[in-house]
């Protein structure tokens, strides 16, 4: 138990008093029906989830028969946290700040009386440990403990990291490579790569799992044979549509050529040529619109339709046919993979968290409520879930029987040893707008499917925020709604499925119109918030990014110089961005702190001392001794690759590291003798490994992130980073970086979001998508409308982090009418800007008052 709770035990210990004179009446509370609580930024999530977790323990629910989970252990803290200080405030008789009216107010029972808050404050003191708030991962391997044999788990079996994970995957994928002979390699690789055959063999496959092998856990075994290819055009026909067009004498040479090209690779049966052909595109949009097939401005002459129809079956066939090989030699090689990592992963009796969730997801669906509880020491009564719109298809599949026990309203416990049961509840609080870890599997969607699969689920909206001023609400009011302002949704082409613009205007159009007004609790609190172009730059992306983060780095000092006392928060888009602002900020001198981490190698002395290691590991390999040998570690007597390795050897890395820091130490600041301590640390950690080699552990330093926690005015993180904090004053850089990004992860089929998938296919890029069925474009088109959504979720997230300031900063445009596909474009669209784009160190739109802080 904490120092914090072992005070308020002893302090709930003195002055519990009576329990007959702590019941309470809780009969207005009504029953508590099953709940789903769509919850807009900053409009008290977290004060819901607590409210009902406090008025089902009120009610005289046990502990044990409680479950909470969230997504983080910092929010499952938050959340157990409030309902511990909540009690204790309320129960406190000197307590001057009216916390048990606000208590009351919050769980709706306004004669709740103060000895009620002191015993159940006592009471879950004592029964700390059997009150679950925990996150879904440390939820799931609880559950899995209980179900050892039936998930065919290892004998003390442990949870795996990110960076071990990797090393796994790596091993297995070279057993798969090691299990296949030379001839199978080469016709592997042929069909992974459409034909082509690449160079690197390993870095093929870990493409290929990477992208392919979490999916495919979960989909059918047949799945990657569901697409279909169709057969050639008959002989017969492919050598009329030759002949026909080798013969066409259209006027311009251009078409003649193209005919000739075309018709000597039906006439031979050579169609690889046939891939990316401009011409295949322009039958394809004919097709469609119905207008005569061009080739650039020029039009074919009549009778050539026939030989046309020939020649894009024939294009469909061949792509389809590549296609259908490579999902099948992927779905191949993702068999043998998961053989082999399963096989590693067994004998080394570690499991990451979505093995674990996988199987008990397998489990889940064969067991009853009974055997349920049993399993798991005790009956789930109550159920509350949050951030859902996080959830994934797996992560349901477990929750689901649970969600559906709880939501029916008969099985539940009985209070004390009386005959009243107790009933069950089912509570579940998210935002689909804020729905942006879909990277990491999370399906916004599954949110909307609680409503139809959990019965009587009453739906509740909360569009009020608590967080944020009336300027900041205005400006997301003005920007949201009007999204499809934007020319992606004004020209695009509704009736062209084949087009991915198509999905992706339907994806900015559907947030736009469902997006809800927003209020706001704090109508008198200053605001202010605009959008500006960064100073002029003329070099390419990356100097405009550049520039974008120096004006960031020039806001943040002036607000910092201006109004010490508030913070300022600066998102980007990437952990590379990060280390960008960070590195500018500390140019300028400002305090700044970073969240969620990047790796150690940001210090020179971390790189000196990993230098040092990797000369005892490869003292061929002259570099590192040049590194380690310019630095004062020279100094020391006999110091070279034999020194480090004997040291090491004699002392273990975490005494060699130990060393080799303290003798840097002198001579650095501040910033880096704390990346030298983590770098310690991190020695220490790893010692504990069966075998550990010097160069898996300077592997590990360069990808494992660390924090430098430390407390300033100034934080720098990315968006998602971001999640559930808030700031006085948030500056975005970033929002010249394309919407979405390209993607090479396969697309799956499913019945619905939260089923299985029943299909699988390899990722192909859009300008195919007319050669597929119209099943399969409606499954790539939803794949980029989820995209775009998720774009759409990532700027309301990073706007509505905001108490009081917004401040926008984008490049100039290069035209006028800057119709990109960023979010700068969306919000300098949707905002209706009469400024020009063009011009740098422009205020494009403002509202508010610039000196808010002096308000």
């Amino acid at each position: 138990m904490s120092d914090i709770n072992q005070s308020l035990l002893q302090w709930a210990e003195e002055h519990t008093g009576d329990p007959t004179e702590t019941e309470v009446d809780t009969s207005s509370l009504g029953e508590l029906r099953p709940t789903l609580v769509r919850a807009s930024a900053g409009s008290g999530k977290t004060y819901q989830l607590t409210a009902r977790l406090l008025r089902i323990l009120l009610q005289g629910a046990a502990p044990e028969t409680i479950l909470a989970t969230t997504f983080t252990r910092k929010a499952a803290g938050e959340i157990l946290s409030r309902v511990l200080v909540s009690l204790a405030k309320a129960a406190d008789e000197n307590d001057d700040d009216g916390s048990l009216e606000s208590l009351r107010s919050q769980v709706g029972l306004p004669t709740l009386p103060r000895s009620a808050c002191l015993n159940l404050l006592d009471t879950l003191l004592r029964n700390m440990h059997r009150l679950r708030i925990c996150t879904l991962d440390s939820l799931f391997a609880q559950i899995a403990r209980s179900f050892p044999f039936e998930l065919n788990l290892p004998p003390a079996w442990r949870l795996t990291d990110e960076i071990e994970e990797v090393w796994m995957r790596e091993r297995a994928i070279d057993q798969t490579i090691s299990s296949l002979d030379r001839g199978e390699i080469i016709s592997l690789l042929a069909m992974l790569g459409k034909g082509e055959v690449k160079r690197s063999v390993t870095r093929e496959l870990m493409n290929v799992v990477e992208t392919a092998y979490a999916i495919q856990r979960q989909a059918d075994k047949k799945a990657w044979t569901k697409m279909a290819a169709p057969k050639l055009p008959e002989s017969a026909a492919i050598t009329k549509a030759a002949g026909e067009m080798l013969t066409a004498t259209p006027k311009q040479k251009t078409l003649k050529a193209k005919l000739e090209k075309m018709g000597s690779a039906m006439e031979s049966r050579e169609f690889a040529c046939l891939d990316g052909e401009t011409l295949i595109t322009n039958i394809a949009k004919s097709k469609l619109s119905g207008d005569p097939i061009k080739f650039g401005r020029s039009i074919f002459p009549d009778g050539l339709g026939e030989a046309f129809k020939v020649l894009y079956a024939i294009a469909r066939s061949e792509m389809l046919r590549l296609l259908k090989a490579q999902n099948e030699a992927t779905g191949s090689v993702l068999q043998t993979y998961d053989f082999q990592i399963n096989s590693l992963k067994q004998a080394k009796r570690a499991l990451g968290f979505d093995d674990v969730s996988i199987r008990l997801a397998n489990q889940f669906a064969s067991l009853d409520e009974q055997s349920l509880s049993m399993r798991m020491d005790g009956a789930v009564d109550h159920l509350l879930l949050d951030e859902f719109q996080d959830t994934s298809p797996i992560q349901w599949q477990v929750l689901r029987p649970l969600a559906v026990a709880c939501a029916s309203s008969s099985g539940g416990a009985t209070v004390g040893d009386t005959d009243r049961p107790i009933p069950r509840s089912f509570f579940c609080v998210g935002d689909t707008k804020q729905a942006i870890y879909g990277w990491r599997g999370g399906v916004a969607e599954i949110f909307d499917a609680v409503a139809k699969e959990v019965p009587e689920v009453e739906e509740v909206s909360q569009n009020q925020s608590f967080r944020s001023s009336p300027v900041i609400m205005e400006a997301v009011n003005a920007i949201f709604p009007r999204l499809s302002r934007h020319p992606i949704v004004t020209d695009s082409d509704p009736s062209n499925r084949a087009d991915k613009s198509a999905y992706e205007a339907d994806a900015i159009l559907q947030f736009s119109n469902q997006f809800p007004e927003h209020e706001t609790a704090r109508k008198s609190l200053p605001g202010h918030a605009r959008l500006v172009t960064s100073r002029a730059s003329d070099g390419g992306a990356d100097e405009k990014r550049q520039t974008c983060f120096e004006d960031a780095a020039i806001i943040a000092k002036d607000l910092v110089d201006s109004a010490p006392e508030k913070n300022v928060g600066i998102l980007t888009r990437t952990n590379k961005g990060v280390a960008e602002m960070i590195y500018l900020l500390e140019q300028m001198k400002v305090e700044v702190s970073q969240e969620g981490g990047n790796p150690l190698t940001d210090s020179a002395a971390v790189e000196i001392v990993l230098s040092s290691l990797m000369m005892a590991e490869h003292p061929g390999d002259k570099r590192w001794s040049l590194h380690a040998n310019s630095t004062p570690l020279a100094e020391i007597d006999d110091f070279g690759p034999d020194w480090v390795r004997r040291m090491t050897d004699e002392n273990g890395i975490a005494e060699t590291v130990e060393f080799l820091a303290s003798r840097l130490a002198g001579i650095c600041d501040d910033r880096d003798t704390m990346r030298l301590k983590q770098l310690t640390r991190l020695a220490i950690q790893y010692e504990t490994n069966p075998a550990p080699r010097l160069r898996d552990f300077v592997r590990m330093v360069r990808e494992k992130r660390v924090e430098r926690p430390q407390a300033a005015p100034v934080r720098v993180m990315t968006v998602h980073q971001s999640k559930g904090l808030e700031f006085d004053s948030v500056i975005l850089p970033q929002l010249e970086s394309d919407l979405v990004r390209p993607s090479t992860k396969p697309v799956a089929m499913a019945d619905s979001p939260d089923q299985p998938p029943t299909g699988l296919t390899r990722y192909v890029g859009s300008s195919h998508w007319h050669f597929l069925s119209q099943d399969w474009q409606q499954v790539f088109g939803a794949a980029t409308s989820s995209s775009m959504t998720e774009a759409m979720c990532l700027m309301y997230v990073a706007m509505t982090r905001a108490r009081q300031s917004l401040h926008l900063v984008i490049p100039p445009a290069r035209k006028a009418q800057y119709n990109t596909k960023t979010a700068a474009s969306l919000i300098f669209h949707a905002l209706d800007c009469d400024e020009d784009p063009t011009q740098p160190e422009t205020v494009l739109w403002e509202i508010g008052d610039a000196n808010w802080m002096e308000m």
